[in-house]
């Protein structure tokens, strides 16, 4: 990965993960949270990363932006959702890479599919364990079910609607990955 778009991707998890941290904090209603918009595109990065570059490259811009991100997260938001953030992005984004790097050496040719399936799998378990995490004991169990289910709906749909993005992206305009784009 050249290291031009190693800082540029680092750059905008971060924006992103301190963005919908702060987001999450605003219901739109009592389903969802701003953070719901925001957020989903972190998942589409890795994807769009994952197939143009190898796991351990995902991995480390994964693991520099979170290690970025916590301080911003923890200045801009709550201390129980900058720390149920980092937590369920820590090990939520990683699942996500391995699991989108498993389907792609299995299945080489069903880019849909592992698009599709690491996302939708990732962000439900990134979902439910957020939200838990975060507003457990501070907000009735019926609100926070109410979170996890219009959160984790809303992920779905922007998951399916990001496939012709991640399709013109990673697919399309990246077929053959250049020997000379190492770090």
């Amino acid at each position: 990965m050249p290291k031009s778009i190693f800082i540029f991707s680092v750059a905008l998890f971060v924006v992103l993960i301190v963005a919908s941290n702060y987001l999450v904090q605003f219901p739109i209603n009592k389903w969802l949270t701003y953070g719901a918009i925001t957020y989903p595109i972190t998942f589409l990065m890795t994807d769009i990363l994952g197939e143009r570059y190898e796991k351990k490259e995902v991995i480390k811009v994964v693991k520099y932006g979170i290690i970025f991100a916590v301080l911003p997260t923890l200045m801009m938001s709550n201390w129980r959702i900058a720390l149920a953030s980092i937590a369920t992005f820590s090990i939520v984004q990683l699942m996500d890479v391995h699991i989108f790097h498993t389907l792609k050496e299995k299945l080489e040719k069903l880019w849909w599919l592992r698009n599709n399936a690491s996302t939708m799998t990732s962000q439900f378990f990134d979902t439910v364990l957020f939200f838990t995490l975060a507003f457990s004991f501070v907000m009735p169990f019926d609100k926070v079910a109410h979170l996890i289910v219009g959160d984790y709906s809303v992920k779905l749909i922007i998951a399916l609607l990001d496939t012709p993005i991640f399709y013109l992206l990673a697919i399309k305009l990246f077929k053959k990955k250049p020997a000379s784009e190492k770090i």
